[in-house]
């Protein structure tokens, strides 16, 4: 699919073709890709998870097998571009029982690229995370990559938080956060000590190693402010974060873990 989209950019190069489609009719065309992938999914999915989409969007599981299911009904009738997003990660969730939902995985994977509309799809540890599309190249770099060397605990918290980053919950998103630095930094020092005493730790460590002194004002500058930020904001679930801080602080967040990933082996 990644050859099909650059067939396309280069024969619109050669012909000078400007692509001018709105946003609205790529996300359209989007949706219209997915019916396609996801035409026959009722019947790939248990009874125990056909009950269970329908537990969690709220709608009746009655149906009869030969008639369109509750599934692919859903998501038909479903035109919010956000809402419909959610109803992706949620038809993950009976998915897993299916021995072939990777199939379902890599087919999206492909038609979100082609479609050039504001999603990313992650998957860590067999579960799939959806979420707003950023620099994408930032993403493949600092998101994705870190989970390839992540510890499963920090790991877990990483993918939490982008999990409620994805759902614009940024005052859990955060606190995920922080727990993955935390988790983080107990794995890579080895001990239990909480983030600040950890920071300490870090700067003596990193002191000791002989690592460049601007740059490590630079790196215990924003650890300090960071701590300081999550106390104020998530610990306590109370603070007032916007989705675009929210960002900062996942990119923020996997910068700092990668550059201790490379320094402390």
């Amino acid at each position: 699919m990644m050859n099909i989209k650059k067939k396309l950019k280069e024969f619109n190069k050669r012909f000078d073709i400007v692509d001018d489609t709105s946003y609205e009719l790529k996300f359209k065309k989007f949706k219209t890709r997915v019916l396609i992938i996801f035409s026959g999914i009722d019947v790939h999915v248990t009874h125990k998870g056909i009950k269970q989409f329908c537990k969690i969007v709220g709608i009746s599981d009655e149906w009869s097998y030969g008639v369109t299911g509750p599934i692919i009904n859903k998501l038909s009738n479903e035109n919010n571009e956000k809402e419909f997003y959610r109803l992706l990660e949620i038809i993950f969730i009976p998915l897993y029982e299916y021995s072939n939902y990777i199939h379902y995985y890599n087919e999206l994977l492909e038609v979100i690229e082609l479609s050039e509309i504001n999603l990313r799809m992650t998957m860590n540890n067999g579960k799939v995370i959806f979420s707003p599309r950023g620099e994408e190249k930032l993403d493949e770099v600092l998101v994705d990559e870190a989970f390839s060397f992540l510890n499963p605990e920090s790991s877990k918290h990483f993918l939490d938080a982008l999990d409620f980053y994805s759902k614009t919950n940024a005052i859990k998103s955060a606190e995920s956060l922080r727990r993955s630095l935390e988790e983080f930094l107990h794995f890579k020092l080895n001990n239990s000590k909480g983030l600040n005493a950890n920071i300490v730790e870090l700067q003596n460590k990193l002191k000791s190693d002989k690592r460049d002194p601007q740059i490590l004002k630079i790196i215990f500058y924003t650890f300090n402010h960071f701590d300081q930020y999550f106390n104020d904001n998530s610990k306590h679930n109370d603070g007032d974060i916007t989705e675009s801080e929210n960002e900062f602080l996942v990119y923020q967040t996997a910068l700092l873990m990668r550059y201790i990933h490379k320094v402390i082996t």
